[in-house]
């Protein structure tokens, strides 16, 4: 079989599969329990993360401050700390937000996913077929 066909043996019955796990997560009441649960923690560590970014953010702030002054400062790490937990707290805030638009909008957020998927499929698809057949070029001929 060639390689271009053997991809499709896994994303065939993936693409028949996900009606089926959206409808489960729409219908059935343990499943949404369990989704809920997941985005109770998924908050939970987010939160904690959150306060990891804020605390890393002070501390730099405090080798910043405590290193005015001094020769050689070495300021220059305590503002690389700043700008990852700034960083980091842009990510959290964006991950909050997709969240929050999952929960308040299932709906719009499944036809959003279910656009990508089938975007990924299609460029796989077309990905494949490009690269797929034709013999290799004989450098002797």
């Amino acid at each position: 079989m060639p390689k271009s066909l053997s991809y499709l043996r896994w994303v065939v019955p993936l693409m028949l599969a996900l009606p089926a796990f959206v409808h489960a997560a729409n219908g059935d009441a343990a499943t949404g329990t369990s989704f809920t649960q997941a985005i109770g923690l998924f908050n939970v560590f987010v939160g904690l993360m959150l306060t990891a970014a804020l605390l890393t953010y002070g501390i730099g702030f405090v080798i910043w401050s405590t290193r005015l002054g001094t020769w050689p400062t070495y300021r220059t790490e305590a503002i690389k700390i700043m700008e990852w937990s700034v960083v980091t707290l842009f990510v959290l805030v964006v991950l909050l937000a997709v969240v929050q638009f999952f929960q308040y909008h299932p709906r719009e957020a499944a036809f959003v996913v279910s656009v990508i998927v089938a975007i990924i499929v299609v460029w796989i698809i077309v990905y494949l077929a490009a690269h797929s057949g034709g013999k290799k070029k004989d450098d002797h001929a």
